[in-house]
């Protein structure tokens, strides 16, 4: 595992420290976080991977350095230097990589079952059902960092 640190490390592929996770989680009580540090830092992977997929395109500014590996660190985001990696983003991370230890992170998504019927078999799906997974919590906590985040103020109808 290569940790990107703000400096633009050659191919890194996770925002977060093996140490830094097990700092996280320890302080909270989350005894869940176990293993080698092999399943880790797989875990760890894991979770930028998926903070890589689910918010690219959506971050505020552009990365600091034209070659780097993945979306952070960027350059001119209100209260984070251009050579940082938030503690917000750190944070989110762990708390995915717990998760991932659980549940896929990007599973195959599929319309949610109304209804099943087994005997000559019939499945009918629901309506307009969103397919998916929501994270609104890690969505709450990497929102100042995104386009329309909460320093951008809230557009409200009337």
């Amino acid at each position: 595992m290569i940790v990107e640190d703000g400096t633009n490390v050659t191919d890194a592929d996770s925002y977060v420290s093996v140490s830094y996770a097990d700092d996280y989680h320890s302080n909270r009580g989350n005894t869940a976080w176990t293993g080698t540090d092999t399943v880790k830092e797989q875990a760890l992977i894991k979770a930028t991977d998926y903070v890589q997929q689910r918010y690219n395109g959506k971050w505020q500014s552009t990365p600091t350095y034209t070659n780097q590996s993945l979306d952070w660190p960027r350059f001119n985001v209100k209260n984070v230097d251009s050579n940082e990696i938030p503690n917000r983003l750190k944070q989110a991370v762990c708390i995915l990589a717990l998760e991932s230890f659980t549940t896929d992170l990007n599973p195959v998504l599929d319309r949610a079952i109304k209804r099943e019927k087994v005997d000559v078999i019939e499945t009918e799906y629901m309506d307009n059902a969103r397919a998916g997974v929501s994270r609104p919590a890690i969505d709450g906590m990497l929102r100042p960092f995104m386009w329309g985040g909460s320093m951008m103020g809230r557009t409200v109808r009337v």
